[in-house]
């Protein structure tokens, strides 16, 4: 591997940055945290913390290998991180790429604390602070994609919007914070924790930063949810401590303080409920954390909510589905109110998808209210969020349905629209849920990643190659494959002919696409216009009349459908592809039913169950499928109930319809791949069988997932250590075990009867293994006590196996795993090309037994 320069007495003994003894075999948490002195008197709590030390003396160092939207990328220094051969370097060291030496140099930051430098554009950033004493810090960074923190990884802040607040410990001597940096600059400090009037450090407190907030309506009470962002400087993890909010006028709500492990932050819902206020303004509350052995609250803040006109833009929040996490979206409300009574139904539903960098309130105000539709701008959890892929297609959907039911909205009368990435997400919304709109509008959007710049995963001949199944792990992402779906509604294209961000090749390529057999398009290239024309490249009058004279009125009888994962959207109304033949490659069904006659016809590709919602009648429904007749069965129709769905699986003798289905098969709602994990409220279960080292890099890792979810996807990871989990107590949920078999006691409750083996010396999976002691696995395997949920596994065969899942980019959109992935530490080595270090990867069969859809890379190959 690649040789980094530097003595060896100044190597550190790293872990996860926390102090050491933080884990023990007897699992007390133990978080020795003493106080530093007062470093200046506040006035009062609201009066800016005391600066422990501004960053401005750095060695920088240009990259040391390559990254991208990919689920493998190399670096030379993680590579020395990972085997344990990292050493604080000194100006003028050297890292070899290969053969190519890579120095360390000195940079100051210059105007606004900024450090600026080319070698920043995926480089990496150094500083030590020295400390006389151990204690807690804040760090404030921007900028940065991650940084690990005495060897502890934290998540970035490569936005640079200061939502980050992290609470660090610091050690006696020096401190060594290392950033890693994509956008060329990076701005960092450390600043004092709160504390009481006496000088003593809070254990539990708001950082202040983040918050998410509704608006309230004039002349309506208010009960609803917010979120605030609450940091942990104690011991505990499941704290006694509760949450007191006051409105206005004396109303209170109480919660339950949820577990945050010590030295990290995460966002807690909070209940908001006061009397409606009869003028626009602000309503302020009152929060605070309680301890009920103490009078006084162990922190306090105030929370303002801006109070609007029922017909003025606002923001509408919610408790997510996908995480119990506080979610909002943007309302631009219906100038026209539906008369009680009329026939007309409710009003449409506009959705629209901001682009990069847009604030979801900001995206719905950029259009006059409609007389036909409320207008509805979902988030993408965040400004940059996912895309509009991952948990970014959840939120708009979630926020389809959400406002749908509260707005009380026409079904039939939901259109999708959205500019840049949100005319991407536009895309991305009509070609996998074509059933849920009348007519989609992307304005200045992109196809695909790999239409707009990013390198595509490329499949050989193998079809059952890790090169084939990694690129069919990423075929969510390619709009293209389920262009045919596009038909099915109408398509208003817009975009200028002079846009310098996104090319507008991308809407002419559609252009010609729909030109084919698109039989309801219209396409508008604006002269002269660049990527941002104003308000009207999106509330352009012709595109809104477009969508207005839209509704859902499809032939129910003619069906045709695409998906790439049953998971994402498994059909239509009546009939669902429950299981495919070859996972995550597109499966088609096409097709007639006929009521009078009661006879279906289905023609299918890359399908291997279907499951069909037939009507009880006399005489029984006439299947057909792929030209051969399929019942009906008396037997079968007795056995389920007349009426109930009906399975059919495609056998060796042609299709069979089955009475009996396997729970614990695969299915739509349990589909995989790996990412499908973080959803149903999923819950991380953090391994302490380990040694001290390997408990401390297990914790490292788990709370930088939970912390890059929350800056990534305003998201909520609820976590708990092995020994405190209880699966009765968990129901319904999807539980991600971080550990392997041998570190994490949790294992014997979820995965004891599961062939899935990890343990220090590899992994083995009935004919799949590969040993190690430095391999790292990612897998997604069915949850044996609930039939729709999942156990999700980050483990490492080893220390350096667990060091090495710390930068695996789980949360980053259009990066996709299959159902197993196998890491080599060969994987990050500069040398290693593409995918050769991925040693083992699977989409599992419908049982989720290994069936033929993996393959083993013996030995790592170099090119």
């Amino acid at each position: 591997m690649s040789k980094l320069a530097g003595r060896s007495d100044r190597r550190l003994s790293r872990g996860s940055g926390y102090p050491r003894g933080i884990m023990s075999r007897t699992l007390a948490i133990v978080l020795l945290i003493p106080c530093l002195h007062v470093l200046a008197d506040r006035a009062t709590l609201a009066d800016p913390p005391p600066v422990i030390a501004d960053f401005e003396d750095f060695l920088v160092i240009e990259p040391v290998g390559k990254g991208g939207r990919s689920p493998v990328h190399t670096d030379a220094i993680e590579a020395a991180i990972v085997d344990g051969s990292w050493a604080t370097p000194e100006g003028g060291d050297a890292v070899l790429v290969g053969r190519i030496p890579r120095i360390w140099q000195s940079a100051s930051a210059g105007e606004g604390g900024w450090l600026t430098d080319d070698a920043l554009r995926g480089g990496y950033a150094l500083v030590t602070v020295d400390r006389d004493v151990a204690g807690p810090a804040i760090l404030e960074a921007r900028g940065h994609s991650m940084v690990y923190v005495n060897g502890a990884p934290r998540p970035g802040d490569p936005y640079a919007n200061g939502s980050l607040r992290l609470p660090v410990m610091l050690e006696a001597g020096e401190n060594e914070f290392l950033f890693k940096v994509g956008r060329g600059r990076v701005k960092a400090r450390l600043v004092d924790v709160p504390r009481t009037e006496a000088g003593v450090a809070k254990t539990f407190f708001f950082t202040g930063a983040d918050d998410t907030v509704p608006n309230a309506v004039v002349g309506v009470p208010l009960d609803t949810y917010a979120g605030v962002v609450i940091g942990n400087l104690g011991s505990k993890w499941m704290p006694d401590r509760s949450i007191l909010v006051t409105g206005p006028g004396g109303e209170t709500a109480t919660s339950a303080m949820p577990a945050i492990p010590p030295g990290s932050v995460r966002k807690v819902p909070i209940r908001l409920v006061s009397a409606a206020v009869e003028t626009p303004g602000v309503a302020t509350f009152r929060v605070e954390i309680v301890d009920p052995g103490s009078v006084e609250p162990v922190d306090v803040r105030t929370l303002d909510v801006k109070a609007v006109e029922p017909s003025a833009p606002r923001r509408v929040t919610f408790r997510s589905e996908i995480d119990d996490s506080v979610q909002f979206y943007g309302l631009v409300p219906s100038s026209t109110v539906p008369r009680e009574g009329d026939p007309s139904g409710g009003p449409g539903l506009i959705l629209t998808l901001h682009g990069a960098g847009v604030d979801a309130r900001r995206q719905a105000a950029a259009y006059a209210p409609k007389d036909f539709a409320h207008v509805v701008a979902p988030t993408n959890r965040r400004k940059f969020g996912f895309d509009w892929e991952d948990w970014g297609r959840l939120d708009a959907m979630e926020v389809l349905d959400h406002a749908r039911r509260t707005l009380g909205t026409d079904p039939d009368r939901q259109w999708v629209t959205g500019h840049s990435m949100g005319g991407h997400g536009t895309w991305q919304a009509a070609a996998h849920f074509p059933d849920r709109f009348a007519a989609a509008a992307p304005s200045a959007g992109w196809i695909a990643f790999h239409t707009y710049g990013a390198d595509r995963i490329e499949g050989d001949d193998d079809p059952h190659s890790i090169e084939s199944i990694m690129a069919r792990a990423a075929n969510p992402s390619d709009t293209l494959l389920l262009r045919d779906n596009l038909d099915e509604l109408g398509i208003y294209v817009l975009h200028g002919d002079a846009d310098d961000n996104v090319p507008v090749d991308q809407a002419r390529t559609m252009r010609r696409s729909l030109a084919e057999s698109h039989p309801d398009f219209a396409y508008h290239e604006e002269p002269g216009a660049g990527h941002w024309w104003g308000n009207r490249c999106v509330d352009w009058p012709p595109l809104i009349r477009f969508l207005e004279d839209r509704s859902i009125d499809r032939d129910r009888n003619r069906f045709r459908f695409t998906t790439v994962s049953p998971g994402i959207n498994a059909g239509g109304d009546w009939f669902r592809i429950a299981q495919q033949q070859r996972a995550n490659a597109p499966s088609r069904v096409r097709g007639t039913r006929n009521d009078e006659e009661g006879r279906i016809e289905i023609f299918t590709e890359n399908v291997a169950r279907l499951e069909l919602d037939l009507d009880d009648r006399a005489p029984a429904w006439t299947v057909m499928i792929d030209g051969e007749q399929v019942g009906p069965d008396a037997k079968l129709d007795l056995l389920n109930g007349r009426g109930a769905p009906a399975f059919y699986d495609r056998t060796p003798d042609g299709w069979r319809r089955r009475g009996v289905i396997n729970p614990r098969a695969k299915r739509p709602e349990r589909n995989g791949s790996f990412k499908d994990v973080f959803r149903h409220q999923p819950i991380l279960v953090v391994g302490t069988m380990g040694d001290e080292e390997e408990d401390r890099v297990t914790l490292a890792k788990a709370i930088h997932d939970a912390e890059a979810f929350l800056y990534r996807g305003n998201g909520v990871l609820d976590m708990i250590l092995d020994v405190d989990f209880d699966r009765e107590q968990h129901p319904r949920r999807n539980v991600i075990l971080y550990g392997n078999q041998k570190t994490n006691a949790a294992w014997s409750q979820l995965l004891a009867d599961d062939p899935l083996e990890i343990d220090r010396t590899g992994i083995r999976f009935e004919g799949l293994e590969v040993t190690g002691d430095d391999l790292a696995v990612l897998a997604i395997r069915p949850r044996p006590d609930w039939a729709t949920v999942s156990v999700g596994v980050v483990a490492g065969t080893g220390i350096a196996g667990m060091r090495l899942t710390e930068r695996i980019p789980i949360f980053q959109s259009g990066v996709h795993y299959p159902d197993l992935v196998v890491f080599g530490p060969e994987s990050i080595e500069p040398k290693t090309a593409g995918l050769q270090g991925v040693r083992a990867a699977a989409f599992f069969d419908h049982d989720w037994s290994l069936g033929d859809d993996h393959a083993v890379r013996e030995t790592p190959k170099d090119e």
